[in-house]
């Protein structure tokens, strides 16, 4: 399989995201690797190209575009990985416990928390011709190298839109789902760009879930000094659940909750996790099972952002869940929250 050819319309475009992205600062230790702005740099380009925009509606990656840009705050997210079991999936706090879940991912992200699961690996052997030499061409591709072919590929032929469909499946994996601090793209995210029908309905929560958790256990067993996975979806559920509690029907909780956690709102939650007695940077303490009170402490409040306008949402299409297989609704035990209130909370 051979890259197609570039239309004299497209041409490549570089940030300096990009380059910042691709080698870490030699004075920052970087423990995790989500990079939110080269996400945002790619949807500021998506938001010129109405064309390949609809394409990532359709695949199911639209809410992503709520990512804000601001850069990870290292110190909150390795409190919140310290205070992660990974025996029972769960960030324990002062007075609370936030269990991690497929569908609170799927909910977080806007991704499909339902479906038929992707593999963990690519069995070569069992690969057609074609898909051998799909799985070729994008093996060990960095994320700038993905990041020029999904701004590069037209979409003149039905080819070109499957290459530039494959190209930003990887993208946004290594980018955001399945970071990783090597250069190229970790083995799992190339089981996901074969089968291009079903993009939409595959379980991405479970996808990214996995990754992560086997990620953690890792780390933690290992002492590593950078953590893949994407961490930054941990980060959000605790803020949405502290902030709202779990299964809350107002308006504001609705998913995708990335929607509501826009860089205003996430800088204000950011100083009072430094600012106030129980936040994780003011005590910076390790906490364990036996510390944590079963009766959770009221939630704590920020000024609620404005959700995005008509206008800005346009590039988010929820995706229709598919009904969950045995296996997902054996890996995922939490109950399905009852439909949404349409009116707005008192």
């Amino acid at each position: 399989m051979g890259r197609p050819k570039k239309s004299d319309s497209k041409h490549t475009k570089k940030t300096k995201h990009n380059e910042e992205d691709a080698s870490s600062s030699k004075n920052q230790r970087h423990l995790f690797r989500s990079l939110t702005t080269t996400v945002t740099t790619m949807f500021e380009y998506l938001n010129k190209n109405p064309d390949e925009l609809r394409l990532v509606n359709e695949m199911g990656f639209g809410a992503l575009s709520y990512l804000p840009a601001n850069n990870l705050d290292q110190q909150l997210l390795k409190e919140i990985y310290d205070r992660y079991d990974v025996r029972d999936n769960t960030i324990y706090f002062d007075a609370a416990a936030v269990k991690i879940t497929i569908r609170k991912i799927g909910d977080a992200l806007g991704l499909c928390s339902k479906g038929t699961p992707y593999k963990t690996r690519v069995v070569r052997k069992k690969l057609s011709q074609e898909d051998k030499d799909i799985h070729k061409f994008f093996q060990g591709k960095s994320v700038v190298a993905v990041t020029e072919l999904v701004q590069t590929t037209p979409l003149d032929t039905e080819e070109n839109r499957k290459f530039f469909m494959r190209a930003f499946i990887l993208f946004i994996q290594k980018a955001f789902l399945l970071p990783n601090s090597t250069s190229s793209i970790v083995p799992n995210a190339l089981t996901t760009i074969f089968d291009l029908e079903t993009t939409r309905k595959r379980n991405w929560a479970l996808h990214v879930h996995d990754f992560l958790l086997q990620e953690l256990k890792k780390a933690k067993q290992n002492n590593a000094a950078a953590i893949h996975g994407c961490v930054y979806v941990l980060m959000i559920i605790y803020f949405h659940e502290m902030q709202f509690g779990e299964n809350s029907k107002e308006v504001e909780a609705r998913r995708p909750w990335i929607a509501y956690w826009k860089a205003d709102t996430l800088k204000q939650r950011l100083k009072h996790e430094r600012t106030h007695e129980a936040g994780l940077l003011k005590t910076g303490q390790m906490m364990t099972k036996k510390s944590v009170s079963k009766r959770k402490s009221p939630p704590m409040r920020v000024p609620p952002s404005n959700r995005d306008s008509e206008s800005e949402s346009e590039s988010y299409q929820p995706s229709a869940d598919s009904e969950a297989t045995e296996s997902n609704l054996a890996a995922d035990t939490e109950p399905e929250p009852e439909p949404e209130a349409e009116q707005m909370p008192q």
